[in-house]
């Protein structure tokens, strides 16, 4: 177990606290969780983690003391920004903190299992009045119903704030059905839920990685798959389904998603690799030299570009 500093250090422009909280930093490492990182308990709400990181985050960041003397804890400055922000954005989207409080009440005291299940209690009931109040809003008729949907409009970009982003999608739906002319309506509502897409597909890119760790291909090959459908923008899903696929022989499918793959980052000199392997193997070899011409203009001393190369 880490053990934890009890001196500051002289010599910089920063406050003993200052100096002693970024030495605790250092020293927890991941012995810590998301929510003590900001100084929360499992059960807050958005708005509580929001405040605390912004709080925590405005004390930390690296800006708030430039042109000042850090000394050694400018490395730490940095580092706990970075740890703040990470937790920052697991706790403030609701898919990957559902997800991370999967795991963590694993680890977590009975006491904090209950409250973790108490806010659990509490969403269900607030979610629920707000789906009640959604469908008292959807029954109104008239002029009036502009106002409703402004009403509506207003609360999802809250909600949206706050880290609720179902709930905001879900206002943000009621809203466009009372006032489908409204083109801010539609433009948000486009914008959580490809927010939402992209939550999944990164929750899903680690359940795949997880996965291939664990040496079962077939089902990273599944899972990346679906990443990759949630998000087509995921180069990284795209590559890891290629990366599969050829390690299972579906070259095929290996060239479909390496393809992908390079289209979205085309400087991921591995993955034109390997898809020029697989255009190789599937007897391709005008694409092949292609690819690997490619491979070899960004990466001159690719060697088993060079050597596969002068075989196709």
């Amino acid at each position: 177990m880490a053990t934890l500093p009890t001196q500051a250090s002289g010599g910089t422009d920063l406050p003993p606290d200052l100096q002693l909280e970024l030495r605790t930093f250092e020293a927890v490492g991941r012995d810590i969780s998301l929510y003590d990182l900001l100084g929360v308990t499992p059960d807050a709400e958005g708005g509580t983690i929001r405040r605390a990181y912004l709080d925590r985050s405005r004390r930390y960041h690296p800006d708030a003391w430039f042109r000042k003397n850090v000394g050694e804890f400018g490395p730490l400055l940095s580092r706990a920004f970075q740890k703040l922000s990470a937790a920052y954005q697991v706790l403030s989207d609701e898919d990957a903190r559902t997800a991370y409080d999967q795991v963590l009440k694993k680890r977590l005291s009975h006491r904090e299992r209950e409250a973790m299940e108490r806010r659990a209690l509490s969403r269900e009931e607030q979610e629920r009045r707000q789906r009640e109040s959604r469908e008292r809003l959807l029954r109104t008729k008239g002029f009036a119903r502009i106002g409703a949907a402004h009403k509506l409009y207003e609360e999802a970009l809250e909600l949206a704030l706050n880290g609720e982003r179902a709930q905001a999608i879900a206002a943000l739906k009621a809203a466009r059905e009372l006032d489908p002319r409204r083109g801010e309506i539609a433009q948000k509502l486009t914008e959580l839920e490809r927010e939402a897409a992209r939550s999944r597909s990164q929750l899903a890119l680690k359940a795949g990685r997880e996965q291939e760790e664990k040496g079962d291909l077939p089902a990273a090959l599944k899972t990346y798959s679906q990443s990759f459908q949630m998000d087509p923008t995921n180069a990284a899903a795209a590559a890891a389904a290629a990366r599969c696929a050829a390690a299972v022989g579906d070259h095929q499918q290996a060239s479909t998603f390496a393809a992908r793959a390079v289209e979205i980052a085309p400087d991921d000199v591995d993955t034109r690799f390997l898809l020029a392997s697989a255009f190789a193997t599937l007897g391709l070899k005008v694409k092949a030299r292609a690819e690997l011409t490619r491979v070899l203009q960004a990466k001159t001393d690719h060697k088993e570009a060079r050597a596969l190369l002068k075989r196709v």
